[in-house]
């Protein structure tokens, strides 16, 4: 897959725009996992192995599969949505068409899809394992007992939330809303929980949740 996206010519002039990528930047991660990881591992076993044996990039067991609990749609007045105006925007946040924007179909709660490895669209987990992971970037977790150490040490989190993305500026592939993005890829929410202070970072998502 990266092999694909390295052989595509670029939509825009680079560093002339920023542009939301939800599906590449999974691809650029388990890349770099394989290629420094000793034993090659994929990105799912990677963080199966390293992180958390209940954070899943791939589901090939139907015990599993039995206990991931659906994505649901909400029905919300969509006459103040941002339009796309380009059909760059309705390729990458349709998948190319293979997840139709206008379709009611949702595609993320089949079987078969629930199988591929997507690296930054497709983690199945629970609740528990969500937060335990979101934590470990931030600080040292004890838990029954089981200690581990932070991910990220502090310098290292202050380098990869730092906002790297222009002020103010449209994100040509996200509904030309302003986004903010840091070294690290993180997505930099600092303006909309300005209670939490600088650095605030997350992604707001589909989830899917193992019961």
């Amino acid at each position: 897959m990266t092999s694909l996206v390295d052989a595509q010519k670029p939509h825009c002039q680079p560093k002339t725009v920023h542009e939301y990528h939800g599906h590449i930047i999974g691809y650029a991660a388990g890349e770099l996992i394989r290629r420094v990881d000793l034993h090659h591992r994929t990105y799912n076993q990677f963080v199966r192995d390293e992180l958390d044996r209940e954070f899943y990039v791939s589901i090939l067991h139907d015990e599993v599969e039995a206990r991931v609990s659906p994505v649901t749609r909400k029905e919300v007045d969509t006459s103040n949505v941002f339009s796309m105006d380009s059909q760059t925007q309705k390729k990458s946040l349709s998948c190319s068409d293979a997840s139709p924007l206008e379709s009611s179909l949702m595609i993320f709660n089949g079987t078969r899809l629930h199988c591929v490895a997507i690296p930054s669209v497709n983690e199945i987990t629970n609740a528990r394992s969500l937060a335990r992971n979101y934590y470990l970037l931030i600080g040292d977790i004890n838990e029954y007992g089981k200690k581990q150490k932070r991910l990220l040490s502090v310098q290292t989190l202050i380098e990869a939330t730092k906002n790297v993305t222009p002020t103010d500026e449209s994100d040509r592939n996200w509904y030309n809303m302003s986004t903010n993005f840091g070294k690290g890829r993180f997505q930099i929410y600092s303006d909309c929980f300005n209670i939490f202070g600088d650095g605030v970072f997350s992604h707001s998502g589909k989830n899917r949740i193992l019961n």
